[in-house]
């Protein structure tokens, strides 16, 4: 899964398991469950899952393993089968696997109710639970007043007015972080950056939302940053840390391509202030040198 789709999945699932459990596998926010996030590393392999928690609801232990595809390719079923049986081998507890499909570009119409794998005596067969996020009604999650789920509205069976009733309740809790994932989903769903930004258009979406997503690059690109610049100084003191640090990370990856480990690193570990200069320097840096002073 392309890099910025995966930081916002683990983000979003890791801040809320309850409510991504809710929304992927299908656990009622009202069931009395008590869950635990797992090491994603599985020693036995290289492998590393997106999700993995470890569910207790008083009468049965039980892990949930979440795999998110932004674009579906024929490997992800074998892989997979891989993860579950590195995840069993793991912790000898029941397993439920999803694979969470994020987009339908290039999904098949049927997918196979198992995966099965055969190595001379040894037989491997895994259930096959798919989660087709835009198969799954909007109201869904606009219903639960949960405000970690309202990011993945764009993504789900939603018309105009509930994606617009999804940003206008980030807007009015003033998270600023969910919010700019809510673009960086909705990008997703539209399929190129010119389409997107006409639905933003549609759907007025704030300034302030897209001054902390990875959108606003977009915005530049297209000349449309007018109004956002004398804004930006106002609007980043009330970002949250991670926004910031998601916002900059992006807009230096489009400008400058893959990031150094040392430019990660003085990422990771700058202040909200030293962010907001960084991002405000990056519009225009020559380098990433620049970028970074």
């Amino acid at each position: 899964m392309p890099q910025r789709y995966d930081r916002t999945f683990k983000l979003l699932t890791d801040e809320s398991p309850r409510a991504a459990l809710a929304l992927f596998a299908g656990i009622p926010l009202s069931t009395n469950l008590d869950v635990e996030i797992l090491d994603r590393e599985l020693n036995l392999t290289a492998l590393r899952v997106d999700n993995l928690y470890r569910c207790r609801d008083g009468k049965s232990e039980f892990l949930v393993h979440l795999e998110a595809v932004a674009r579906y390719k024929r490997t992800v079923l074998e892989r997979q089968l891989d993860y579950a049986q590195a995840i069993a081998a793991k912790y000898n507890l029941p397993c439920r696997s999803y694979l969470v499909l994020l987009a339908g570009r290039g999904v098949p119409r049927s997918l196979p109710v198992s995966i099965n794998r055969s190595r001379g005596d040894l037989r491997l067969r895994l259930r096959l639970r798919v989660v087709r996020l835009w198969e799954i009604p909007a109201e869904t999650i606009l219903s639960l007043n949960s405000d970690h789920l309202l990011p993945w509205t764009p993504l789900l069976d939603a018309s105009r007015a509930q994606i617009n009733e999804a940003a206008d309740r980030l807007r009015a809790s003033r998270r600023d972080d969910l919010s700019s994932r809510l673009v960086l989903l909705g990008g997703l769903r539209y399929g190129s950056r010119e389409a997107f930004l006409q639905r933003l258009n549609d759907m007025v979406i704030s300034e302030e939302v897209l001054q902390y997503s990875s959108t606003y690059r977009w915005i530049k690109e297209h000349g449309l940053k007018e109004g956002l610049k004398e804004g930006l100084k106002e609007g980043l003191k009330e970002g949250r840390q991670e926004g910031l640090r998601e916002a900059l990370e992006s807009l230096l990856v489009a400008r400058f391509g893959e990031l150094p480990v040392s430019a990660k690193s003085r990422l990771k570990s700058a202040k909200p202030e030293r962010l907001t200069k960084w991002l405000k320097q990056s519009i225009s840096a020559p380098t990433l040198k620049d970028a970074l002073k």
